[in-house]
């Protein structure tokens, strides 16, 4: 059985591993991308979310792992991180194939959802449950304007990310 030509999507997913290293550094390195009010850019989920929306589920979801194994690296979280962001990019996956159209703004839609239930998963597992102090405070004061600034590098990802997909497309996709 013949599945046709495999290398521009093989081109296609170096490209991805190739961008989530890169986001992952800048993300989890200090004074790269700068704090505005306290807030940190959570690079690799919009990231991940404008992958996923191009990508079949799988693809989605190992690319996911993939990442979230990087930022549990950086963070010693014992593998939150890849579970967590391998979930939200099978379900973005999903939600695009099935249900949504692949538009900028149900990236925005989507990339929104994300960043607020990784913050809620994330305060809710090490926060809440962890028995952090000022935890309810935390999430007003950090994890919100956090999403706020996450949010502005969706469109910033989703183009490329669209361009990328488009030219280094097989036939059976």
């Amino acid at each position: 059985m013949h599945y046709g030509n495999n290398k521009p999507k093989y081109f296609r997913f170096g490209i991805y591993v190739l961008l989530i290293c890169l986001a992952a550094l800048v993300q989890n390195s200090p004074y790269i991308l700068p704090e505005v009010f306290g807030a940190r850019a959570f690079l690799l989920l919009p990231l991940l979310v404008s992958i996923a929306m191009f990508e079949r589920e799988i693809a989605a979801a190992v690319f996911g792992a993939f990442a979230g194994v990087l930022w549990d690296i950086t963070s010693v979280k014992d593998g939150f991180n890849a579970f967590v962001l391998m979930l939200i990019c099978a379900v973005c996956s999903l939600l695009i194939i099935r249900l949504m159209r692949n538009n900028i703004l149900t990236a925005l839609v989507l990339g929104a959802s994300a960043v607020v239930t990784y913050c809620i998963l994330y305060a809710i597992v090490y926060l809440f449950l962890g028995g952090a102090g000022a935890s309810f405070a935390q999430l007003f004061t950090f994890y919100l304007p956090s999403c706020i600034y996450t949010l502005v590098f969706v469109p910033i990802f989703y183009f490329p990310i669209s361009w990328i997909f488009n030219s280094h497309k097989t036939t059976d996709e």
